[in-house]
C-alpha cells in the first residue's frame, strides 16, 4: 500500500509537503498540492479519517450517540442536529450507534475519549450519568442528555408531552372511548414516565370509567408487544401508542393476531405522518428538540446547574388525516389564474384530491408573466376568472381594484392569516389595514453557492495566491464580483470543478432592474425614502449602475425574460454562486446538486421579497365555493405536501417540520430574511405605487447604459425623469 514516501517521491515533493496538503494545513502552492493530489489518485492512496480527525487539537468536534436510527424519533432528532450544525461550519460531528445497549455504549465512550471530542449529545441506555463525566472527562455541562435521564445528569432535554396528552384525552372523552390500550417505551426511564404516567393520570382523572391496558417494551420488542392487545376476545374503543413504530406495530399486530377490526389508534407522530382511516396522530416537535439541543449545547452555560428542558409542541389537537371533510359541490368549478413556477406544478398534483374532498373542479390557467398582468389589468374583460395569482409588486396597486376582501369571502376566512407571521401578513395580505389575499408562493432572495467550490483546498489557494485573501462567501458586492472575476479567470468548460462565477439576466426590463435594485439596496439606495413619486438616488445609483456593468464583463449573462436558465445553469454546476428568489430554486432541491449546496444572505443582507398571493376577483360569484379552496389549500396537511412536491410557502409551522427543513435546508434563514426583505410597493404615507411599472422603466434605463445608447449618469437621470412624468 502506498505511503506518504511513496507519493513524494512521485510528485517530486518533499514528505512535509505531501503530509501538508493531505491534512489540509501549511503554506503549499497550488502546483504542489495539484502535483501532490494527483500522485495519491494515482497509488490509491486513502487518507485517513483518523489522521484528518486528530490533525489539530483545536478541533471542535461534537459525539453524538443515539441507540439506533429506524426510530423516527432518532432519524428525525439526528437530522435536525445535523441541519442545525450546518450553521457552524467550523464545528464537526460523528455519529456512534449503541443499539440500546450498555456493553456497546460503553466502548462507544472509550472511541470518544480517544477521538477528543469536546462535548457530547446522547440518548443514553446507561442509568448513571457519572460513567459518562468519568469516562470522557469533559464538564457536565458539555454533555446533553436526550429523552432518557440518568442519574446525575446536569443538563437533560426532552419533549412536553403535557400538551398531546391533554387533547388525546379531550378527543377519548369527546368520543366516549372508555376502553383503552396504551403501548409506551420502557417506563425505567424519566423521559418515558412523563408521558406514560402523566397520561394514565390525565385519562383516570377525566374519565372515570376508564379502563387502561398498559404496555411497556423496548424499541427491540414493540412488535411482540403490540400482539398483547389482542390476545382475548375483549375489543379496544382505542390505542395510544408513543410513537410511530408502535402504531404501525399495533395495525400489524390487528391484522395478524386479531379477531376483530383494529381499533383506532393515535399516536405521537412527526409532521410526516401516514394516511390510513382509523389512524390519528398528534405531531410532536422531535426535529425543534434537536435544534435547542445544538443551540444550547453551543451557546449558553449552567454555571454547574442542574438544566432540564421541555420543548413544547406547535400543535393543539389529534389530526384526522383520512377523515378532512367539507361539503360537496357536485359539478361546480372555479378557474385559477397564475405563472408558471414550481408552486403551480405542486399545487395541479394535489388537485384531485381537493376534487375528492369538494367535488369541485379546478382549472388552472397558466399564462407567461406579462400576459397574466395585462389581464389582471383589464379584470372586467375576464369574467371567467375566480381565483388570481398576483405578483407581489404589483399587488398593493391591484388589491383594492380587483379583489374582494377576505373577510367577505364566504363565512370570511382571514382566519387562515393565523398561519403567518405578522410581517408576512402586512406584506402579503393587506393594504389599507385590510386582506385582500393570501401568501401563496412567498418568497425572498438568497445567495446560492457551491459548497463543494468554495471548500475545495486548492481553489482555496489558487484564490489566496492571486487576491491575497481566503476565499469565503462573500457578505458585499465587493466581495462576490471579486470571486466571480476569480472563477471566470479559471473557467474550464469540461470541468465542473472550475465553473463560471456568477451570472445576469440582461433578456428583459424587470429582470435587469432586480438585479440593479440588488447593488442599489445594498449602497443604500431607497425608492420612496420621504417622497409619494419614486426616485432613485443620483450618487448611490450612479455608483451602483457601474458596478453592475463592470461585472457583466466576467459574468455569465442570459438574454432570456426569466431567471429559469440561470437556475439550470446553477443545477448543471455551471455557476459556483446564484442570486435568486427562493420560489424559483426549490426544484433544485432535489437534483444531484443538492448536497453541495451552500445558502447565505445576498450580499447586502437587504434581499428583494417576491412571490405572489392568491385572491379572489370581484367578478367572480363564486365566494362560497373559494372559501373550501382556500380552506382546503391552507390546511396543515395540504401545505406541507405542497411543500414537499417543489412549492414554495412561508406557512409558519413549515420551519419546524423536519422533512421539509431536510429538503429545503434555507428555509430557516428564509424566515429570518423575511423580516428586512424590501420591495417597494407603498409609500410611507400609505400609498400604493405600480412598482412593476416602476421597474420597468428602471430596466428599461439600465439596458440603455448596458447597451451604451446612454453613459450611466444620462441613463439614471433619465430613469428619474420617467419616472417623475409617469408618477407626480
Amino acid at each position: 500500500m502506498a505511503n506518504i514516501k511513496d507519493i513524494a517521491k512521485l510528485a517530486g515533493v518533499a514528505h512535509g509537503t505531501v503530509s501538508n496538503v493531505l491534512n489540509n494545513k501549511g503554506n503549499v502552492s497550488v502546483k504542489k498540492m495539484e502535483a501532490v493530489l494527483a500522485a495519491a489518485k494515482q497509488m490509491g492512496y486513502q487518507l485517513s479519517v483518523k489522521g484528518q480527525q486528530l490533525r489539530s487539537s483545536n478541533d471542535h468536534k461534537i459525539a453524538v450517540i443515539l441507540p439506533q436510527l429506524v426510530s423516527e424519533k432518532y432519524t428525525v432528532l439526528f437530522n435536525a442536529i445535523r441541519q442545525t450544525l450546518l450553521n457552524y461550519p467550523d464545528i464537526t460531528y460523528d455519529l456512534f450507534i449503541t443499539d440500546g445497549l450498555e456493553f456497546n455504549e460503553l466502548k462507544v465512550l472509550e472511541r470518544v475519549q480517544a477521538g477528543e471530542y469536546k462535548q457530547v449529545i446522547t440518548v443514553t441506555c446507561l442509568d448513571n450519568a457519572n460513567i459518562y463525566f468519568d469516562a470522557l472527562q469533559v464538564s457536565p455541562d458539555d454533555i446533553i442528555f436526550v429523552y432518557r435521564k440518568p442519574i446525575d445528569a446536569q443538563r437533560f432535554f426532552t419533549l412536553n408531552y403535557d400538551q398531546p396528552i391533554d387533547s388525546i384525552v379531550e378527543y377519548l372523552f369527546d368520543k366516549r372511548l372508555t376502553n383503552i390500550g396504551v403501548i409506551a417505551e420502557e417506563n425505567h426511564w424519566v423521559g418515558n414516565q412523563s408521558f406514560a404516567t402523566k397520561l394514565e393520570e390525565k385519562i383516570r382523572k377525566q374519565i372515570s370509567n376508564a379502563k387502561i391496558t398498559m404496555q411497556y417494551s423496548s424499541d427491540n420488542e414493540v412488535y411482540k408487544e403490540a400482539f398483547n392487545f389482542f390476545t382475548d376476545s375483549t375489543a379496544l374503543d382505542v390505542i395510544i401508542a408513543q410513537d410511530t413504530e408502535r402504531a404501525k406495530c399495533i395495525t400489524q399486530a390487528s391484522f395478524y393476531g386479531g379477531l376483530n377490526s383494529c381499533p383506532e389508534v393515535v399516536y405521537l407522530s412527526d409532521s410526516a405522518s401516514f394516511i390510513a382511516n382509523g389512524i390519528l396522530d398528534y405531531p410532536v416537535n422531535y426535529a425543534q428538540l434537536g435544534k435547542e439541543v445544538v443551540e444550547q449545547l453551543l451557546s449558553s452555560s449552567t454555571d454547574g446547574k442542574t438544566e432540564i428542558v421541555e420543548i413544547s409542541n406547535l400543535n393543539v389537537s389529534v389530526e384526522r388525516h383520512s377523515l378532512i371533510t367539507f361539503d360537496r359541490n357536485t359539478n361546480q368549478t372555479l378557474n385559477l389564474l397564475t405563472l408558471p413556477s414550481p408552486s403551480t406544478n405542486a399545487l395541479i398534483k394535489l388537485l384531485p384530491h381537493f376534487y375528492k374532498q369538494t367535488g369541485i373542479t379546478l382549472n388552472v390557467s397558466i399564462r407567461p408573466y406579462e400576459e397574466v398582468l395585462d389581464i389582471l389589468n383589464n379584470i372586467e374583460q375576464y369574467s371567467y376568472f375566480d381565483l388570481v395569482r398576483i405578483d407581489i409588486a404589483s399587488f398593493p396597486w391591484l388589491a383594492e381594484k380587483i379583489l374582494t376582501p377576505l373577510d367577505q369571502i364566504g363565512n370570511g376566512i382571514d382566519d387562515l392569516l393565523n398561519y403567518f407571521s405578522d410581517a408576512v401578513k402586512l406584506k402579503f395580505s393587506y393594504v389599507n389595514n385590510l386582506a385582500y389575499a393570501t401568501p401563496f408562493d412567498t418568497s425572498i432572495q438568497l445567495l446560492f453557492y457551491r459548497k463543494d467550490i468554495f471548500d475545495s483546498p486548492i481553489l482555496k489557494r489558487m484564490f489566496y495566491e492571486k487576491n491575497n485573501k481566503e476565499l469565503s462567501v462573500p457578505k458585499t458586492f465587493d466581495e462576490f464580483d471579486l470571486i466571480a472575476r476569480f472563477f471566470n479567470e479559471i473557467h474550464r468548460t469540461d470541468d465542473p470543478q472550475r465553473p463560471e462565477g456568477a451570472s445576469s439576466s440582461i433578456g428583459g426590463a424587470r429582470l435587469i432592474a432586480t438585479e440593479f435594485l440588488q447593488r442599489y439596496y445594498a449602497n443604500g439606495g431607497r425608492l420612496l425614502s420621504t417622497k409619494s413619486t419614486p426616485q432613485l438616488n443620483d450618487e448611490i445609483a450612479v455608483a451602483s449602475l457601474q458596478a453592475y456593468i463592470n461585472q457583466l464583463r466576467f459574468n455569465k449573462n442570459f438574454q432570456g425574460m426569466w431567471w429559469d436558465e440561470p437556475v439550470k445553469s446553477f443545477e448543471n454546476s455551471e455557476l459556483a454562486m446564484l442570486i435568486t428568489y427562493m420560489n424559483l430554486f426549490n426544484d433544485v432541491a432535489h437534483s444531484k446538486l443538492s448536497p453541495n449546496i451552500g445558502f447565505a444572505s445576498v450580499p447586502g443582507e437587504i434581499p428583494q421579497i417576491g412571490g405572489g398571493v392568491i385572491g379572489l376577483s370581484k367578478q367572480s360569484q363564486k365566494g362560497n365555493i373559494a372559501e373550501q379552496f382556500y380552506r382546503w389549500l391552507y390546511s396543515p396537511d395540504v401545505m406541507d405536501h405542497l411543500v414537499m412536491l417543489g412549492g414554495n410557502s412561508v406557512y409558519q409551522d413549515l420551519k419546524d417540520n423536519q422533512p421539509i427543513c431536510y429538503r429545503y435546508p434555507w428555509l430557516s434563514l428564509a424566515y429570518n430574511e423575511l423580516s428586512k426583505g424590501i420591495r417597494e410597493n407603498v409609500t410611507v404615507a400609505g400609498e400604493t405605487v405600480d412598482l412593476r411599472k416602476v421597474e420597468h422603466i428602471i430596466g428599461q434605463g439600465i439596458m440603455n447604459a448596458v447597451y451604451k445608447i446612454m453613459s450611466i449618469d444620462e441613463a439614471i437621470e433619465n430613469i428619474n425623469k420617467m419616472l417623475r412624468l409617469q408618477f407626480s
